[in-house]
């Protein structure tokens, strides 16, 4: 009879790579597991958050392969995504791409076209009992390929000039291209 594999193979514990303690809820790409005393006050004071990308364990999985995604560009200046939209104007309203936020770090922008034009929605992050939270407008969702996939059904109020606000649902990703 074949064992189970949890019986075959020991388990290890997870622990913070900062104080060797079990209770770990966070994961650096760079430097491993973290524990929150460790996360807020040890790591964030040793490195720079531009350098390295922290992730609940709870959003591992999930929320964390968005990279693959072909609406997402990276660090891509607004220009930038600008003169990529402008090149797929032909796409029309709704075709669109996302991008790490410039001005906010940690935070990410949906560019889209509306009526010809390139907008910018934010994305803000924000960390919920343990957990990151992606909002657009206040509202909450898991993760970013969520608030995608919320926007390709529900339609995105997006400010024109004046108080005129307009909607657009998502429609196509504008691949990405090499940048120079």
């Amino acid at each position: 009879m074949a064992k189970h594999p949890s019986e075959a193979t020991p388990q290890v514990a997870i622990m913070c790579v900062f104080c060797e303690q079990p209770n770990v809820k966070w994961k650096c790409e760079e430097c491993g597991h973290l524990c929150n005393v460790c996360q807020e006050k040890v790591h964030r004071r040793l490195i720079s958050s531009k350098k390295h990308n922290i992730s609940s364990l709870k959003d591992i999985g999930k929320n964390i392969y968005y990279e693959d995604q072909p609406w997402y560009h990276g660090n891509i200046t607004r220009n930038e995504a600008v003169k990529l939209l402008q090149k797929h104007k032909y796409m029309g309203d709704g075709a669109f791409l996302v991008r790490e936020c410039q001005s906010s770090i940690g935070s990410f922008v949906i560019d889209c076209m509306l009526r010809g034009e390139p907008k910018h929605v934010q994305i803000k992050t924000k960390e919920m009992s343990g957990q990151l939270k992606y909002y657009v407008g206040g509202e909450p969702f898991d993760g970013l390929n969520d608030v995608i996939e919320f926007f390709k059904s529900t339609a995105l109020s997006l400010k024109t000039t004046g108080p005129t606000t307009h909607n657009v649902i998502l429609t196509e990703p504008v691949l990405q291209e090499t940048y120079m």
